[in-house]
C-alpha cells in the first residue's frame, strides 16, 4: 500500500508544526495542529517537491505563522475571524487598487471584486474554495494580497485589450471640439436608453445594492448590514449585476438599434469621454 504523503509529513515534521501552531496562536482560532499541518503541507509542496527534511524544517520556521493561521481560519468559515480580516485588510486593498487604477470608482470595483473569491463562495465536493487557500505564508498576508490584486488588474486589463478591436489611423487629425463621428450623439443616447431599460429589468434589491454602492458610496460591510447579507455576497452580487447589465445593454443595442460590435464599442468609448447619464434618476425611475 503506497504511503500517504500528508500523513508522512505530519509525523515527520510534528515538532515544527506544533511550534508554528503555538507561534500563530492557532488555538484561539479553533484550529488543531492537524488543520495547520495540512495547510503547511500544501505550502511546502508549492515551494519544492524535492526539498530535504532539513530544508523543509528551515522553511517552516521562516513562515509567517500568524498570517497563515488567520488565512486558514477564514477558509474554514470562521465568521468572526472573517469580519476581522475585512476590517484589517480592506483599507490596504483600496489603497493598492487606487494606485493601480488611478480612479476611485474603478479602484473600489477592483478591490471589492476580490472579497467573494477570498471568502470562497464556490463549493466543490462540499468544500468551499477560497483564494486564501493558496496563501502559503512565505510572504506577509498583506504583501500576498497586494500581489493577487495586481495580478487581477493585469488580467482584467489584458482581457479588455483582447476584446477591443484595433483602431484604424485617421487620415486627418480631428480638430478640438469637432466630433469625428456624426453618429456620436446617437450612440451616446442609445447607450443611455439601453442602460435605463436594463436597470428597469433588474430585481429591486439589485438596484438598491447598486444605489448604495455607486451613489451613496457605502462600503461592502455597510451594504451587507443594511441588506442582511454577507459582505462577500454583496461583492459577488454586485459583480453579477454589472455583468447582467452589460449583457442586457448590448443585447438591446443589437436588437433595437441594429448596432454592430464595433458600433457598440464606440458607444462605450464616446460615453467614457462625455456621458450626461443620471444614474440616481434612472435608479429612482426604475422602482
Amino acid at each position: 500500500m503506497p504511503a500517504d504523503p500528508l500523513a508522512e509529513f505530519l509525523i515527520s515534521h510534528a515538532p515544527a508544526i506544533v511550534r508554528l501552531h503555538r507561534r500563530g496562536k492557532a488555538d484561539g482560532f479553533g484550529l488543531t495542529p492537524a488543520d495547520l499541518g495540512t495547510a503547511l503541507h500544501r505550502s511546502v509542496r508549492a515551494w519544492s517537491a524535492e526539498a530535504t527534511p532539513a530544508a523543509i524544517e528551515e522553511y517552516l520556521d521562516k513562515l509567517h505563522a500568524d498570517d497563515l493561521v488567520l488565512a486558514l481560519a477564514c477558509t474554514q468559515g470562521n465568521e468572526r475571524v472573517w469580519e476581522g480580516f475585512i476590517e484589517k485588510y480592506r483599507p490596504l486593498l483600496y489603497a493598492a487598487a487606487r494606485t493601480l487604477t488611478h480612479d476611485e470608482v474603478g479602484a473600489r470595483e477592483l478591490a471589492d471584486s476580490l472579497w467573494a473569491d477570498l471568502y470562497g463562495m464556490d463549493t466543490r465536493a462540499g468544500e468551499r474554495r477560497s483564494l486564501l487557500g493558496y496563501y502559503g505564508g512565505r510572504s506577509s498576508l498583506g504583501t500576498w494580497l497586494h500581489a493577487v490584486l495586481a495580478q487581477r488588474f493585469v488580467d482584467l486589463t489584458r482581457a479588455a485589450a483582447r476584446t477591443k478591436p484595433l483602431e484604424s489611423c485617421p487620415t486627418e487629425p480631428a480638430t478640438e471640439g469637432d466630433p469625428s463621428d456624426p453618429d456620436r450623439l446617437r450612440y451616446v443616447a442609445a447607450l443611455s436608453t439601453a442602460l435605463t431599460e436594463a436597470l428597469g429589468a433588474l430585481e429591486p434589491c439589485d438596484r438598491l445594492r447598486l444605489g448604495y454602492y455607486y451613489l451613496e458610496n457605502l462600503t461592502l460591510r455597510e451594504i451587507a448590514r443594511l441588506l442582511s447579507e454577507h459582505p462577500s455576497s454583496v461583492s459577488r452580487r454586485l459583480q453579477q449585476t454589472r455583468g447582467e447589465l452589460k449583457r442586457r445593454v448590448e443585447r438591446w443595442l443589437r436588437r433595437e438599434q441594429h448596432l454592430s460590435e464595433e458600433q457598440i464599442r464606440l458607444c462605450y468609448d464616446y460615453a467614457a469621454e462625455q456621458w450626461p447619464f443620471d444614474l440616481r434618476r434612472a435608479l429612482s425611475e426604475s422602482k
